[in-house]
């Protein structure tokens, strides 16, 4: 078996059979097989799978119920598990993929450039609610590399609009140790082990479609959690690669940013003792100043 796509899927029955499909429809020339896990929907996601047929004859697709919940990290490592290829792909089961020969491209361009440890492809957005597309960020990057771009540390520490569900990467990049070593283990966490072990290429075309719906795990989280989370996601990827750069300047980028949105949401007593803590990380006494002065407005505003 060459390559396994991995699918985790939570009530997903309006969306996981043209998840399903896009992948039983994808035109290659070796074998692959599609895992689906699925953490005990109690919806019908498992008769929506059941009832897919005209399975190609180089997939072979394998379903699994967990017994009871286990959150979106521990089903993912459930489904790694299962994985018998040398490559790893994925698309969770409320999003889907737009291009029949995505998975052919992909595994074609790591086949021959081997120093690349992983590559995905650019995607489009699709608002479930509103029934519109819009494209990623990613194409002001490809005015002089029409065929694809390399992702280093340096690109992941400026910013880049990544698709989960377009990522394809090598399985001897990833060492399955990281799921035991972060305490919540997410994209951002497999793409820095997997730059450990070699950049990775954006390739340009459009592979995939990443669905924004109501009942998605993202739409309900608030501001203050949605900064709280990435500030301690790149906190956790820092203190593992300590020496990096790059990853230092992330983690302190989103230590500002989460210390910012304490200052608006009131919490300033946390707050102040952030804006000492990162002057004794970062130096930069400019920004103490301002964060300090932001503050104390804040606090006579209270009175």
């Amino acid at each position: 078996m060459k390559v396994s796509v991995l699918m985790i899927t939570y009530n997903h029955e309006k969306y996981i059979k043209q998840a399903v499909e896009s992948i039983v429809n994808q035109i290659t020339d070796f074998d692959f097989e599609l895992i689906i896990a699925d953490d005990n929907s109690s919806d019908n996601t498992e008769k929506v799978v059941k009832s897919i047929n005209n399975i190609s004859k180089n997939l072979s697709l394998r379903y699994f119920r967990n017994a009871e919940n286990l959150g979106m990290t521990k089903n993912f490592e459930l489904a790694y598990s299962k994985s018998n290829g040398n490559f790893i792909a994925i698309c969770e089961g409320d999003d889907y993929w737009s291009d029949k020969t995505k998975l052919q491209k992909q595994i074609d361009f790591l086949k021959n450039n081997l120093s690349y440890s992983f590559c995905y492809t650019r995607f489009k957005v699709y608002q479930q609610k509103n029934d519109f597309f819009t494209e990623d960020f990613n194409g002001k990057h490809f005015s002089d590399a029409p065929n694809f771009t390399s992702f280093t540390f340096k690109t992941f520490f400026e910013g880049w609009h990544i698709g989960n569900q377009t990522l394809v990467f090598r399985k001897s990049s990833f060492n399955t140790r990281a799921f035991k070593k972060f305490k919540k283990f997410k994209d951002v966490h497999l793409i820095a082990q997997l730059l450990k072990n070699g950049e990775g290429a954006c390739l340009n075309f459009f592979g995939a479609v990443y669905r924004v719906h109501e009942s998605g795990i993202y739409t309900s989280v608030s501001e203050y959690n949605g900064y709280k989370i990435g500030y301690l996601t790149h906190k956790e990827i820092y203190l593992d690669n300590k020496s990096n750069k790059y990853l230092k300047r992330k983690y302190l980028h989103s230590y500002n940013n989460f210390l910012n949105v304490n200052i608006r949401k009131g919490h300033l007593s946390k707050a102040l003792y952030m804006s000492i803590d990162l002057l004794f990380r970062n130096g930069r006494a400019i920004d103490f100043s301002k964060h300090l002065k932001r503050i104390m407005v804040k606090l006579v505003g209270k009175k």
